[in-house]
C-alpha cells in the first residue's frame, strides 16, 4: 500500500473523539486534526501549492507542525520541518538550500530576520485566548466564529474544508531532512514517498504500535526520530502521542510521573535523556512499573553499555537500541524489542534491508573484522538535494556508506566501534564542524578555524574549536569569539570549548591533526578561558557558581546572575542542565540528590543547595 493510501485509510479509520496529540495535558482530537488538514488542503490550493512543490515549516507549536506536516505529505508536497531555534542567518540558508516554495513560520521567527527573496510565507500568529474560548476552539465551532484571527489561523477559519486528491508517485519527494550543515554546505536528504512507506512497514513489523499505543516522545520535531516516532506513526496507527511543550529539566519529574498518569506504552529517547533519568532513579524507581508500559526506545547516538545496563537493571525495563541515519529515513538496525533481535551492547540486526562490512577498497569483510558499515534497501534516500556528486560519494550500486566503523558477529549482530565522518554528534544532535568554522571565520580577527568533537561521558561529543588569530588581533579573547559565534549559530552548535593557537597542527599533506588538538585540549584543561574572570580561589561561593556555569554554558561570566534561569540563559537547555550539575559536583566535591537536581530553577538555587551541603553560607566548599 502506497503512503497516501495508508494516510487515507488511517484518516477514515480514526475515532474523531480520540486524542491524537496531547501537549502538556491539552489534547487535539483526531476530529480536530482531520478538519484542520481538510482546511489546509484548501489553504495550500489557494496559495498555488501543488504536488511536487517544497513546503517549509518553522514553528514551536507541535499542533501546527503535526497538522502542516501530515496535510503537506498527503497533498503531495515535499515537506521540510526546520529547527525553530535557528538563527535568522541559518534559517535563510536552510530555506534556500531546500528550494522552499512557501514557508509557514511563527511570528517570532518571521520578525527575527528577512526571508530569502522569492519565497512565499504564511505567519503562524501566537495563540490568544479570549472570552468564549481559544482560536483553535473557534476554528471548529459550528456557526460563525466569535473570535477574529490573523495569519494562518485566520486563513483556516475562512477556508472551506477540501479533500486531497494527489496520488504522488512512489519516487516523489515526501520529506526533506537536514542531516548536517545549514550555513556551509547543507546536506538536504530527500526521502521519497516509497522511502517513508517502507520505514512505516518496518516499524509495524518490529514494534507493536497500534491504536492502543500511547507514545511519549519529547524529542524535537525537526529530528527524524521526533517526526517518525511522533505524529507520523501515531496518525497512521490511530495511537495517541504525548509531548511536553518544551523539554524542561525542572519538569522532568512530571514527565516521568506522566508515564503512569497517561498510561504510556512507548517512551522515545536519546542516550543523553536516559543519562538524566538515570540520575533521578532514587526518586522515580517505579516510574515504568505500570501494566501499560512496554519499553524504552533509544537512538540518535551511541548508547554506553554502563548506562544501558543501569537503566534496565534499576528500572526493570527493556531499552531498545537502534541504529539509523537521516539517509535511511530513521532506523535500519534494531536491538529489540523482541528477544530474537536483542543482544546487549549491540545495535542489533538489520530488518527489511541488507548490510555489509567493507574495507577501504570496498571489499566485504568477514565476521569479527572491522570495516565501514554499508546499508542497502528500500529505506535508502533518493539522494542529497541538488548535489549529485555528493550523493554518488555515499551511494554506490544501491549501497549507502554510513561513515561508521562496525564489526558483525557470527549471529549477525552489529557493534559500532568508531566514526569515519567528521560529524559531531552531541546529545543526539548532529553538528557539522564546517558550520562552526564558517561562523568563526566571519569574524575579521580569525584567519583559521577548525572545529572537532571532544569525547564526553554525558553528551557523547562536545563541540570544540581551535582558532588562529589574524595579525593585530592578539587581544581577541575566547569569550569574544564564542559570543560572536552565538550571533551566527543556533545555541546547540556554539562551541563549548575554544582554544586560540599559534598554528593548526598539520601533517605534510596539510591535513589538520585532530588527535593532537584533542591531546592539547586534555593537557590545558579545555583551552577555553570563558570563566577565567571569576576565580574559585577567592572563597566566594556565589562567584564560584557563576564561574562554573559560565564554563558549562560557554558564555562570559558577566552575562550571568544568580537569577539566571534556563528560559533566559543561552546554552542552558535540558541536557546542559545535567552537565551543569556534574560540573558543580566535581568542582565542589558534593553529590546532588534527585530532589536537589529537580529544584534547580536558577543559579541562586545551586548556591542554596551548596550552602546546605556545607552548613556554611556564602563561602565556597
Amino acid at each position: 500500500m502506497r503512503l497516501f493510501e495508508k494516510m487515507d485509510k488511517a484518516l477514515d479509520a480514526a475515532d474523531p473523539s480520540k486524542p491524537f496529540l496531547v501537549v502538556d495535558g491539552a489534547a487535539t482530537t483526531y476530529g480536530a486534526l482531520a478538519d484542520k488538514m481538510a482546511r489546509l488542503h484548501a489553504v495550500f490550493a489557494g496559495k498555488g501549492l501543488v504536488a511536487g512543490d517544497q513546503m517549509g515549516i518553522v514553528s514551536e507549536s507541535a499542533v501546527d507542525v503535526a497538522a502542516l506536516l501530515l496535510a503537506g505529505l498527503r497533498h503531495g508536497l515535499a515537506v521540510v520541518n526546520l529547527n525553530p531555534a535557528m538563527t535568522a542567518v541559518e534559517c535563510a540558508h536552510a530555506l534556500r538550500a531546500a528550494d522552499v516554495t512557501h514557508v509557514f513560520l511563527d511570528r517570532a521567527r518571521y520578525d527575527a530576520g528577512p526571508l530569502p527573496a522569492g519565497i512565499g510565507h504564511t505567519v503562524i500568529e501566537p495563540a490568544t485566548r479570549k472570552p468564549g474560548g481559544t482560536l483553535l476552539a473557534g476554528l471548529f465551532r459550528k456557526g460563525a466564529p466569535q473570535e477574529t484571527a490573523t495569519g494562518l489561523a485566520g486563513e483556516l477559519m475562512a477556508a472551506e474544508p477540501g479533500k486531497a486528491t494527489a496520488t504522488p508517485d512512489d519516487g516523489a519527494t515526501a520529506l526533506m531532512l537536514f542531516t548536517s550543515g545549514t550555513t556551509s554546505t547543507p546536506k538536504v536528504v530527500e526521502l521519497s514517498q516509497a522511502n517513508l512507506g517502507a520505514q512505516i512497514d518496518t516499524f509495524l513489523k518490529v514494534y507493536d504500535y497500534d491504536a492502543d499505543s500511547r507514545i511519549l516522545n519529547p524529542l524535537p520535531l525537526h529530528f527524524t526520530d521526533g517526526l517518525l516516532h511522533g505524529p507520523i506513526i501515531a496518525f497512521l496507527t490511530g495511537a495517541t502521542l504525548y509531548r511536553p511543550k518544551q523539554l524542561d529539566f525542572t519538569a522532568m519529574g512530571d514527565l516521568l510521573h506522566g508515564i503512569y498518569r497517561d498510561r504510556i506504552s512507548h517512551f522515545i529517547v536519546v542516550p543523553a535523556l536516559l543519562a538524566i533519568i538515570d540520575r533521578l532513579h532514587d526518586d522515580f524507581k517505579t516510574a515504568f512499573d505500570t501494566p501499560d508500559f512496554r519499553y524504552i526506545r533509544s537512538s540518535g547516538d551511541r548508547l554506553p553499555d554502563a548506562l544501558w545496563s543501569s537503566i534496565q537493571e534499576r528500572f526493570g525495563v527493556r531499552v531498545v537500541n537502534t541504529y539509523g541515519l537521516s539517509e535511511t529515513v530513521c532506523e535500519a538496525l534494531f536491538c529489540g524489542p523482541n528477544d530474537d533481535l536483542f543482544r546487549f551492547g549491540t545495535i542489533g540486526r538489520p530488518v527489511d534491508c541488507a548490510i555489509d562490512i567493507r574495507n577501504e577498497d570496498g571489499q566485504s569483510l568477514g565476521d569479527g573484522e572491522t570495516g565501514e558499515l554499508v546499508i542497502s534497501g528500500a529505506n535508502i534516500m533518493k539522494g542529497y538535494l541538488n548535489q549529485p556528486d555528493l550523493t554518488a560519494d555515499v551511494i554506490s550500486d544501491g549501497w549507502f556508506k554510513t561513515g561508521d566503523f562496525a564489526v558483525r558477529d557470527a549471529d549477525g549482530f552489529v557493534r559500532i566501534v568508531g566514526r569515519k565522518k567528521a560529524l559531531i554528534i552531541s546529545g543526539g544532535v548532529n553538528i557539522q564542524p564546517q558550520d562552526i568554522n564558517d561562523a568563526l571565520l566571519s569574524h575579521e580577527g580569525v584567519v583559521e578555524a577548525f572545529a572537532y568533537g571532544v569525547p564526553d561521558l554525558l553528551w557523547g561529543d562536545v563541540a570544540a574549536c581551535a582558532v588562529v588569530l589574524r595579525d593585530g588581533f592578539v587581544d581577541l579573547t575566547p569569550d569574544a569569539l564564542i559570543e560572536h559565534s552565538r550571533t551566527q549559530l543556533a545555541a546547540h552548535k556554539v562551541p563549548r570549548l575554544l582554544t586560540v593557537v599559534d598554528a593548526l597542527p598539520r601533517n605534510p599533506a596539510g591535513k589538520v591533526l585532530v588527535e593532537e588538538l584533542r591531546k592539547r585540549h586534555a593537557l590545558d584543561g579545555g583551552g577555553s578561558d570563558v570563566a577565567s574572570s571569576a576565580s574559585l580561589a577567592d572563597g566566594n561561593l556565589e562567584d564560584a557558581v557563576l564561574a562554573v556555569a559560565a564554563r558549562v554554558f560557554s558564555c562570559p561570566v558577566d552575562t550571568l546572575r544568580l537569577t539566571s534561569e534556563p528560559r533566559t540563559t543561552l546554552g542552558w537547555d535540558s541536557f546542559a542542565h545535567l552537565g551543569l550539575v556534574g560540573a558543580m559536583e566535581e568542582t565542589f566535591n558534593v553529590e546532588f540528590s534527585p530532589s536537589d537536581i529537580l529544584k534547580i530553577g536558577c543559579l541562586g538555587d545551586i548556591v542554596a543547595i551548596l550552602e546546605r551541603h556545607s552548613g556554611r553560607k556564602g563561602v565556597a566548599l
